[in-house]
Order: C-alpha cells, then structure tokens, then sequence
C-alpha cells in the first residue's frame, strides 16, 4: 500500500497562519503581513554589483557566529569593506588595521577571506561586465541541477561560501534554493521529510516542494518555515516560535503531521495507562 503524500500547501497555510497570528498578538496583523510580504519579492529585485558585495560580506561574517553579534557590528564591518573596489587594494597594513580596531569583529580568516573575495569579485566583474552577468552565464535555467552546479562553483570560488553558508548567500541573493539550517531540518524532519536532520540536500529539494505546491518563491517560504521554528522573531512581535528544540506542540498547527508529536503523545499515553 503506498504512503498517502505529504501534504505540502495543506501544512504550509496552517503554518503561515500560525506565524501571522503568533505576530499579531503583539503588533497589528497588517503590518506583520506586510514584513512577510516583502520576501515575496526577493528574486525579482534588481540587485547591483556592490549589493552582492555587501551580501558576501556579511554571509561570511556570520558563518559560525551568532546572528545578534554580526547586525549588531554592521556598520563598523560596512565601514572596513565599503566596496569590493577599495577592499581589493587591501595589503597587509589595511588588513592589521582592521584587526587592531576595538569596535570590529577581528577574526582574521573572515577579514581575510573578504579581502580574497574582493578581488576575486573585481575580476569577475572585469570579465563578465557585472555579477549578475556572472550568475547568469552558469545559470540558464532554474532546473536543480544548474543550481547545485553555481553551488559548486560558488564553493570553489570564493572563501567562507561553504557546507550551510553557500546556500545562504543563493538564498539571500533570490536564486531557487533555501538555507537548510539547524530551524528548518528540524521541522523538516519531525514532519517526516528527512530521515535526519544533516540531509541538507534533501532540505533543498523538500523546500523547493513546498515552494511549488503552494506557488509562492521560496525565500517566503523559508522566512515563514524558520520563524515558526526559531526561539524569537521581534520584527515580527513573535517572542516565542513553535517547532522549537523543545516544541510547543500544543500550539502547534501541523502536529497532526509530525512524528514528534506522535512519539511524545504516545509516551504520555504509556505513562496514563501505568
């Protein structure tokens, strides 16, 4: 007897309303849906050579480190590489500089490697005319295989743009793909989409699943899956999520579909019965 499918847009929705309720309770609903909303519109922006800079940037800074302590640094890290133009003439004196400044993050394999990366860029630019050219010249299609190709490529091209990391910066630059962190291959396997949560590939595949049965572009429906999953989203007037490392099942909106929930409930069934 085959296994009924997972019901991607059923849990999707109940999910979505969830996250939009949850905000609500602290801040008005219109403007929580119009902070969801504007992830709609991730990869139809126009995005220009020195915004795909500041993203590389900042994807390797918070590579390992607490998201809180990068945003809080931001403007002193924007300060030290302002451009890939100014970084790329970086030498070791820039480079000592930045790691003496009291108010910056001084790691010096990131500073590095954004230096790296800055001339890495300059050339690419060079030689395509623009990022974007780049992207797109190894990118023709949407299909999964072109974008594990730029994958690969982006791995090998530029420093901290790996395992997680590399998914971050597609995601945040609005290619096909979401970030297959810790919040969302938890959910995906409590919900019995994973066999375990270090199958990043597969979280890949699972997001673009969501993301087509519901039509919606998948970096909406990545914010949605990790602000139901993440201890807390301010921006959102959500001071607690759901799918958390010690979930709110009771809560929970998709509960009838986690096998989570199913193994607490029959735990708690065992312990009646004693």
């Amino acid at each position: 007897m085959s296994l009924k499918p997972f019901p991607y847009a059923e849990a999707f929705v109940a999910i979505e309303r969830q996250v939009i309720a949850l905000g609500s309770e602290s801040l008005p609903q219109g403007l929580v849906m119009n902070q969801l909303d504007k992830f709609k519109r991730f990869a139809t922006r126009s995005i220009s050579d020195a915004e795909y800079f500041t993203m590389l940037v900042f994807v390797a800074f918070y590579s390992g480190f607490k998201a809180a302590t990068v945003t809080s640094k931001r403007s002193v890290i924007e300060r030290h590489f302002p451009s890939w133009e100014v970084a790329a003439e970086y030498g070791e004196t820039e480079i000592n500089r930045i790691l003496d400044d009291p108010d910056m993050i001084a790691h010096e394999g990131k500073v590095r490697g954004c230096v790296a990366n800055a001339r890495t860029f300059r050339d690419l630019v060079g030689r395509y005319g623009s990022f974007k050219a780049f992207l797109d010249q190894h990118l023709r299609s949407d299909s999964f295989e072109e974008l594990m190709l730029l994958k690969e490529l982006l791995e090998t091209t530029f420093d901290y743009l790996g395992g997680i990391t590399v998914y971050h910066f597609m995601t945040d630059i609005g290619l096909n793909v979401l970030k297959p962190d810790r919040v969302i291959c938890r959910l995906f396997h409590r919900l019995g989409l994973l066999d375990n949560e270090n199958q990043l590939l597969k979280s890949i595949m699972v997001g673009r699943r969501f993301a087509a049965a519901t039509g919606l572009p998948i970096r909406y429906v990545d914010i949605v899956l990790v602000v139901f999953g993440q201890v807390a989203s301010p921006e959102l007037g959500i001071a607690k999520g759901v799918c958390l490392k010690a979930p709110r099942c009771d809560l929970c909106s998709v509960r009838q579909h986690c096998r989570f929930s199913a193994v607490v409930n029959e735990i708690a069934v065992g312990c009646d019965a004693k």
